[in-house]
């Protein structure tokens, strides 16, 4: 019910950007980060909280469909009953407009940008529990936009240092920008196929209910070639990726662990997609872009520190010549 995984994907994806990318950048320019580990806290709980709730107003919605898709999995109706998912929802998405709240207060934003963006895309999940979940595409792509705001968001509490430090450093500046929004890509385009396996996974109880995914409308073996099609760019940008680390002199561990655990299982997910022949092979695709998405949040670091470098090192050194 809770999809911790999940969950946890959220919280690292504006963690390892703004620890590890934003906020040295801004120290490194000068600049005085305004978020605090305690203010980052409350930024992040209040992400990972309005997830949560979506995912729950998600769950109610679907209670039938995934009766049928996952009947050992499937929560509301057959642990709790579907109402309480309402109040469950209620308290939840309360508990993160209150964080966001709580995030306006201790940063005092001009715009007040908490107070709004949050409760934007809580009526946004909202919108694709209710509506465009069960529409061609469109739902695909509301949730993938959604994904890639996660680490976006950590940009606008810095609004004033990135903008007073890009007058002394602005490379370093810019290149941290740029990364987070290559994050950003990364997780719309990865999430936008996982959306697009997980309709074909989800195909029979989906036409069972009357849910017109684009598998539904048009058959499972018309819907695999989008998606297929969708693995093939995500192939493409992470071989571009690959391309560019290696003119700009990455380790070579980390281009290695990049095309191992990111571009590798790209190519095997979009072969399995177009050569699939039902369910089992969909779940083999949807376990490989997982791994993508959970791998992709840490090597996507241009810089690591010295710490982790050395013990990536240390771990390596133990495997035989």
């Amino acid at each position: 019910m809770l999809r911790l995984p999940n969950l946890l994907m959220v919280f690292l994806i504006q963690w390892v950007p703004y620890w590890y990318v934003l906020r040295p950048a801004i120290l490194k320019s000068g600049g005085i980060p305004l978020l605090t580990e305690r203010s980052f806290l409350l930024l992040t709980s209040a992400t990972v909280l309005t997830t949560l709730a979506g995912y729950v107003l998600n769950d109610y919605y679907d209670r039938f469909n995934d009766a049928m898709n996952r009947p050992k999995l499937a929560f509301w109706g057959r642990i709790l009953t579907p109402s309480f998912a309402l109040l469950m929802y209620a308290l939840v998405v309360g508990a993160a407009h209150w964080m966001a709240f709580m995030v306006d207060r201790t940063l005092r934003p001009h715009d007040h940008w908490p107070l709004w963006v949050f409760p934007g895309i809580s009526f946004l999940l909202f919108l694709y529990a209710w509506v465009f979940k069960c529409t061609a595409v469109i739902g695909n792509l509301l949730v993938s936009f959604l994904c890639a705001l996660a680490p976006l968001v950590i940009l606008l509490p810095e609004q004033r240092a990135i903008w007073l430090t890009s007058f002394v450093e602005p490379e370093t500046i810019h290149q941290a920008i740029a990364l987070v929004w290559l994050y950003a890509l990364f997780a719309f385009i990865s999430n936008f196929l996982r959306e697009q396996v997980k309709d074909l996974q989800d195909f029979p109880g989906d036409a069972a209910c009357g849910c017109n995914t684009l598998a539904v409308l048009k058959g499972p073996r018309f819907a695999k070639k989008p998606a297929g099609m969708t693995g093939v760019l995500l192939s493409v940008f992470l071989g571009i990726l690959m391309m560019f680390w290696k003119e700009t002199q990455a380790p070579e561990w980390q281009l290695i662990a990049g095309v191992c655990l990111l571009l590798i299982p790209s190519m095997l997910a979009t072969i399995v997609i177009y050569r699939s022949n039902g369910k089992p092979d969909f779940d083999k695709a949807a376990f490989l872009i997982k791994v993508i998405m959970f791998s992709g949040v840490f090597l996507l670091l241009r810089s690591w520190p010295e710490d982790i470098v050395t013990a990536v090192k240390e771990f390596v050194a133990t495997f035989p010549e």
